[in-house]
């Protein structure tokens, strides 16, 4: 202890007290300068604390919002109601939706089977009619064998008809096709009585 109350105790010597002086202003300079450094060194939180102070205010106003909300007020029983009638209500439109849906593609339905049913309808239609073309094809093809004999025969002897259409199926004149059907008639009679 003695020794510190000499080392500390002024010194007569004036240049050892400016010396003195000298090294405590210079310790006091450097404790300075090394704070400011220090202080220039910090990094700036001016940006981060703005954003952070945005989310603050933005959470704020959330939970004011949430606090204003008639849902918070409600106990859980009238929540529940709440949401049995919200739930009840959402059905109603999706029944009502579905069955829209539901008649409109019964419609559609009733649109393709009438399509459907012209197409057969057509088809059966086609084949109707070519079936009754055939028919009368064939009809008139027998008619056209049968009727001009039965007409022929039927007129007057004296108009000689079937003779006419034979001489027209010959392709002769009446004359030349009666020679003609009398010699084929003798050849053969004559090759029938061998």
């Amino acid at each position: 202890m003695t020794d510190e109350i000499t080392q500390t105790a002024p010194a007569d010597d004036p240049a050892v007290a400016f010396e003195e002086l000298r090294r405590a202003v210079s310790l006091t300079r450097a404790a300075i300068e090394g704070l400011t450094a220090a202080r220039e060194r910090m990094p700036d939180y001016g940006e981060t604390l703005g954003e952070m102070l945005g989310a603050l205010k933005d959470a704020d106003d959330r939970l004011s919002r949430i606090e204003r909300s008639p849902a918070i007020s409600l106990s859980p029983a009238a929540m529940a109601a709440e949401i049995v009638k919200a739930s009840e209500a959402a059905r109603a439109a999706d029944q009502k939706q579905m069955h829209e849906v539901r008649d409109e593609m019964l419609r559609a339905i009733g649109r393709i089977d009438t399509m459907v049913d012209h197409g057969r309808a057509a088809h059966q239609q086609r084949r109707l009619i070519i079936s009754t073309g055939v028919g009368a094809a064939a009809g008139a093809m027998l008619l056209m064998a049968i009727l001009p004999g039965a007409v022929a025969r039927s007129l007057p002897a004296s108009w000689h008809v079937p003779e006419w259409m034979a001489a027209r199926t010959i392709g002769l004149d009446q004359r030349e096709a009666g020679e003609k059907m009398i010699a084929t008639a003798r050849r053969e009679s004559t090759s029938r009585g061998r």
